[in-house]
């Protein structure tokens, strides 16, 4: 266990050998002088490396994936800004300083490509913004999408799910989204409907915070689900987990929800793990190669109040 100072958010180098905790310190505990800053740690030992001071103004926020993150080449470490104003701060790991800040009014967290120095971000208005970035940390170029999504009438969830430059979302009322963001402007692949005409009778939607996994193939979507969902009911946890074929758009299987919040594959692809946003626990699934699930562990309470989940194995 590593200590992450107060509301810290976190990821990994794509070695996965480095942690990055973007985080907060007060000079007097919970009020004083305030100090980001981001704190660098061996993934094998714990152990504390080193760090670089940040401008006191990075979200203090419920951890998703893209408030910390590493750009494809392993160079910058990305860290979302909220003033509330948005912006992102660009810290050069081999000088070990900020190396810039760059605006991004109306979108939120960071989406690196699998190569180079580029980010995409969700937008306000629906569309997906890329940025480039120079080897100096500096704006390179920055561009904008068609519009991607609705965000009045079907949000997408904030949580993404990565395969290289391959990114899926899931909306609230159960459209899945690939989008390619290889490239200087965001580009759609393909869409599903998780859920059918049927299951929309039922109300049945996606909910929780990490709320849906891709395996490490690209070949399966697994899907935390609830029932008789409506405006406000997106995070919570799951009634049932569904099992969707990415290339056919066919449901493959469902499986008690066990009040799944959030979900995660192992790196390998062989075990599901999921936190249960009713009671702490954690589960483990065996995921056989035809992608069925079997249910093997339980931890029961596996953290206060745990919510984000990823597999170092």
């Amino acid at each position: 266990m590593i200590s992450t100072g107060f509301a810290g958010n976190f990821s990994f180098s794509p070695e996965k050998n480095e942690l990055y905790v973007a985080t907060t310190y007060l000079s007097r505990g919970s009020r004083g002088e305030r100090i980001d800053v981001l704190e660098v740690h061996d993934t094998e030992t714990l152990g504390f490396k080193y760090e670089v001071s940040l401008p006191p103004k990075r979200a203090q926020a419920l951890n998703y994936r893209g408030l910390v993150s590493t750009t494809g080449n392993g160079q910058f470490v990305l860290v979302q800004n909220a003033t509330p104003a948005t912006s992102i701060t660009v810290v050069h790991l081999q000088t070990r300083q900020v190396a810039s800040e760059v605006p991004t009014p109306g979108c939120w967290g960071t989406l690196p490509a699998a190569q180079g120095a580029r980010f995409s971000m969700l937008c306000g208005d629906g569309k997906v913004a890329t940025i480039t970035l120079n080897e100096q940390g500096q704006v390179q170029d920055r561009q904008l999408s068609e519009k991607m999504f609705d965000p009045d009438n079907d949000a997408w969830f904030h949580h993404a799910e990565r395969l290289g430059d391959r990114y899926w979302f899931v909306s609230f009322q159960g459209q899945v989204s690939e989008l390619n963001l290889g490239g200087p402007v965001a580009q759609r692949v393909a869409q599903t409907a998780l859920v059918s005409a049927k299951d929309k009778k039922a109300g049945w939607r996606p909910g929780g915070y990490q709320n849906f996994a891709v395996d490490p193939q690209g070949q399966r979507l697994v899907a935390a689900m609830h029932s008789q969902g409506a405006e406000g009911s997106h995070k919570r946890p799951a009634e049932q987990l569904w099992v969707l074929d990415l290339a056919s758009g066919k449901r493959l299987a469902t499986y008690p929800g066990m009040g799944t919040a959030s979900l995660t594959f192992s790196r390998h692809g062989q075990r599901l793990q999921a936190l249960d946003g009713m009671t702490g626990a954690m589960n483990v699934w065996r995921v056989d190669a035809a992608g069925r699930l079997k249910h093997q562990v339980n931890v029961a309470r596996a953290g206060e109040a745990a919510l984000h989940i990823e597999s170092h194995d």
